[in-house]
């Protein structure tokens, strides 16, 4: 499935962006262990403040996944909202309910690039407080994500809102945080790197993940600079 939505993020003192909304599918392996590489891992986007690119990254894109999330990852500490236990808990349990929503073949692909790119969008609004409104879309699908998005990422009720879960939903997850060796050594977060990730509680073990972009399957992150201000998957035109 090579499909998203895009929505409108905007609140005071952020640029207004339209982005796609969608995970992004990363291969790569964890660092040591080259021959065993993974394929295809299903990440959410929690960070509306830097940017990754739709390339071949050379070198290879170099993850540490021993941060936890804490705050909205500006880089300017003056900027920097930190969560509250419960926000952090929410965008946990919405990136594994993501990540069954991928997984669930019981879904029509329509259905599941709407739920996708509303889990994303909730994730978006819960991580940076920023109003995430659909757009671009038909209108009946614009009016489809409005409600999601809501449903999802409302404090009191939004585990009633998991409705294609297949299981539980946990809150476990692994934050994805870039450095490169030698330069910006966990450094996080760091103006000049790349967009941090969440991805869902059943991964590999903890250490240094060697990443590249194996696909946008549900599109993701392509962006750009936009005055000096790092925006969350900015839809080049």
């Amino acid at each position: 499935m090579y499909s998203y939505r895009t929505v409108r993020l905007s609140g005071s003192g952020f640029t207004t962006v339209t982005v796609k909304a969608a995970p992004v599918l990363f291969d790569g392996y964890i660092k040591g262990t080259p021959n065993e590489p993974f394929e295809n891992l299903v990440a959410f986007c929690v960070d509306v403040y830097h940017s990754i690119s739709l390339a071949d990254y050379k070198p290879d894109l170099t993850y540490t996944d021993d941060i936890e999330l804490e705050h909205n990852s500006h880089w300017d500490p003056n900027k920097r909202d930190y969560l509250s236990d419960d926000e952090i808990v929410q965008i946990g349990k919405l990136v594994n309910y993501g990540t069954e929503v991928w997984y669930n073949h019981n879904i029509s692909t329509t259905a599941k690039t709407n739920e996708l790119a509303s889990v994303q969008g909730a994730i978006w609004k819960v991580v940076s407080g920023l109003t995430v409104t659909a757009t671009g879309n038909t209108t009946s699908i614009n009016n489809i994500l409005n409600t999601r998005i809501a449903a999802l990422s409302n404090a009191s009720t939004y585990t009633s809102a998991f409705t294609y879960a297949e299981g539980p939903v946990y809150s476990s997850i692994k934050l994805l945080t870039p450095f490169k060796d030698g330069k910006y050594p966990k450094q996080y977060p760091h103006k000049d790197l790349t967009q941090s990730f969440a991805i869902g509680d059943a991964v590999p073990e903890p250490g240094t993940w060697v990443m590249m972009i194996g696909g946008f399957g549900l599109a993701g992150a392509m962006l750009r600079r936009h005055r000096q201000q790092f925006l969350a998957v900015k839809i080049n035109s």
